[in-house]
């Protein structure tokens, strides 16, 4: 009788324990592991929960985009088994898709802009989020006639923070900031 009580008592533990897709239809290494990592089954609930909400206010189309979006995240953290450490690859990716959605589906307090001159030509506006699940920046940068827009997620480094975005870099190391962009020169930019 003591057995089963304590069974029975256990069971809403187990529960929270499991993440929010069937563990019995897991298929692969990765959909395994966070089967039988509590931490990650937590993360993967967390995502579960704040995906609907984060895209409930969009328009269809953008619904669609989203869900698609997801699709292709979920094939990516997936393919973390191919990562030499594959826990952290799949934590990684859960905290940055989180960070996304806490981000585009206005979870977050968005924060004043930070504008920055680099070079002679870009204008830089920097929106920094402390609160998310990861640091990260949204980086609006206009060369020009060139708009583009790129999510930055950041690590904190001995004396900077270094965000790292697709194809774009920024390091923020007191105030002196550094942009990196793909196939093109570095540039300090300053305060402004």
């Amino acid at each position: 009788m003591r057995l089963f009580m304590l069974l029975l008592l256990g069971l809403p533990l187990l529960a929270d324990a499991a993440p929010a897709f069937d563990c019995a239809k897991a298929e692969g290494t990765v959909e395994q592991l966070i089967c039988h990592d509590p931490s990650l089954a937590a993360l993967d609930r967390e995502l579960a929960e704040r995906y609907p909400k984060a895209i409930a206010h969009f328009p269809e189309r953008e619904q669609r985009q989203e869900r698609a979006i997801q699709r292709g995240w979920i094939k990516g953290r997936n393919e973390c088994w191919k990562s030499s450490d594959v826990r952290a690859c799949i934590e990684q990716s859960y905290r940055m898709r989180i960070t996304e959605l806490q981000i585009k589906g206005g979870q977050l307090e968005v924060p004043a802009p930070t504008y920055y001159q680099c070079g002679a030509a870009l204008r830089l506006e920097v929106y920094f989020y402390q609160s998310g699940k990861l640091p990260a920046a949204v980086l609006n940068l206009t060369e020009g006639d060139d708009m583009q827009q790129t999510l930055a997620y950041g690590e904190r480094q001995a004396d900077a923070t270094r965000y790292t975005g697709r194809n774009t870099h920024l390091l923020v190391q007191g105030s002196r900031v550094t942009l990196e962009r793909y196939g093109k020169p570095s540039l300090t930019c300053q305060p402004g």
